[in-house]
């Protein structure tokens, strides 16, 4: 942009809309303004340098380990650590504003810590788990976020605190709940509130946080079932519902669908249950299903749990937007519930409800998309519809004239819709 104002300088001055006097002012202005560019890559080579320094210690140690005495495998453990704590206190004493180093340092801190408890774990011979280490690595981490003010390292132990969740979780067997998973990730969410919602302020590290602490609490939900199916997809359900109404909310609204990690992974997620809930197989089964004891099963609590705290969100949507204007998949969690009592009774009905709610939530993204003029909502909305054909592509006694037929008007709709936004931007522009 201030490339484009310098370069138009000399036509404002030939037009006399400024004179001489003020093209200077302008000029040095823009040569004493930091260039931002240069400073984003500056931190990215920054956190790159703290890496690669961080992966070459470890690959040092480890090719000479087995040559060293007890004391110098302490020395080596523990210096780099203790050298990233003297660097850290010098940027944190001194208030040195510098974002590249305190991004840089945070990286290497956290790898450098992971370093320290693995020698001192090995050389005393300490007994433990794969998943207590990430748990104590994370929690050691976790001070350097706030002293730092690092969003990278907050990115880091984020992921440490997901692949704790998962150990457990998903890859040990038996496997338990990470019940300490949601108080750690906890801790870490007060930071990205005030680096980023208090102040207002979203930069590329908000969007990254975002999308890694929307993915994780998906991932890692999964991990506390037990074995009730049905409940599962209630679970989801009421999971993605909160995304979508918390991104209804101001504080977390963005410019762009693609930055916006609640409203994407939300929409995503239901209408992929839904498609998913448009088979007979759940509806068949969901009389077994109900014959467990379903109300005493953590999928139960967290089903409840997750639809109050949806209508809650519903309270505070309501009182900033109009109900005409806040986003229809807001309210899955509702049709979930309703379409699950139907389903004990009239298994049949609840599934042919559930095409309909997929083709009324379509349409809604269509009118969405064209309301809005933006051709990726729209399209959506035209996937959605295809989606939903291709489903029944393969459970139906459609004839193949038929189905050729419903695509190749799925397809007309799909030109005739994105040559309607363009033409219609055209004629604005």
């Amino acid at each position: 942009m201030s490339k484009n104002i310098l370069n138009d300088l000399p036509e404002l001055l030939r037009a006399n809309v400024i004179d001489e006097e003020t093209a200077k002012r302008i000029t040095a202005y823009y040569d004493a303004k930091p260039n931002a560019s240069s400073n984003r890559l500056f931190v990215v080579f920054g956190i790159l340098g703290a890496l690669l320094i961080s992966m070459g210690l470890v690959l040092i140690v480890a090719h000479n380990w087995d040559d060293l005495p007890k004391a110098a495998k302490l020395f080596i453990g523990l210096l780099p650590m203790l050298i990233g704590q003297g660097v850290c206190g010098y940027l944190v004493v001194k208030d040195i504003p510098s974002r590249a180093w305190r991004e840089g340092c945070g990286a290497y801190l956290c790898f450098t810590i992971a370093l320290s408890i693995a020698v001192v774990g090995q050389v005393y011979n300490l007994e433990g788990n794969f998943p207590r280490f990430l748990m104590v690595w994370m929690l050691l981490t976790l001070p350097a976020v706030y002293v730092l003010r690092s969003s990278m390292a907050a990115m880091l132990y984020v992921c440490g605190v997901t692949w704790y969740a998962c150990e457990l979780g998903y890859f040990h067997y038996p496997s338990m709940p990470p019940w300490k998973y949601w108080p750690m990730l906890a801790l870490v969410l007060p930071f990205c509130y005030t680096e980023f919602i208090m102040k207002g302020f979203k930069n590329n590290f908000y969007y990254f946080i975002s999308w890694l602490v929307v993915l994780s609490v998906t991932f890692c939900i999964g991990a506390f079932e037990n074995h009730h199916e049905d409940l599962v997809i209630g679970m989801y359900m009421s999971l993605f519902s909160v995304f979508v109404l918390l991104s209804e909310l101001k504080a977390f609204e963005t410019h762009r669908v693609l930055t916006n990690p609640l409203l994407l992974v939300g929409s995503l997620g239901i209408m992929c249950l839904l498609l998913l809930l448009s088979f007979d197989w759940y509806w068949d089964e969901l009389d077994r299903f109900t014959e467990q004891d379903n109300l005493a099963s953590m999928e139960f609590y967290f089903t409840a749990i997750l639809s109050a705290l949806a209508v809650i969100l519903m309270v505070f949507v309501f009182r900033a937007k109009s109900i005409a204007s806040i986003n229809l998949k807001g309210f899955a969690f509702l049709i979930f519930i309703a379409l699950y009592i139907m389903g004990i009774n009239a298994p049949g009905s609840a599934q042919l409800l559930v095409n309909l709610v997929i083709l009324i939530f379509a349409v809604y993204t269509i009118r969405s998309g064209a309301k809005q003029n933006h051709l990726g909502i729209l399209n959506y909305g035209l996937l959605i519809i295809t989606a939903l054909i291709l489903c029944r592509f393969f459970d139906t006694d459609f004839s193949f004239i038929l189905r050729g037929l419903l695509f190749i008007a799925v397809g007309i709709g799909f030109f005739a819709a994105n040559y309607y936004m363009i033409k219609k931007r055209k004629q604005n522009a």
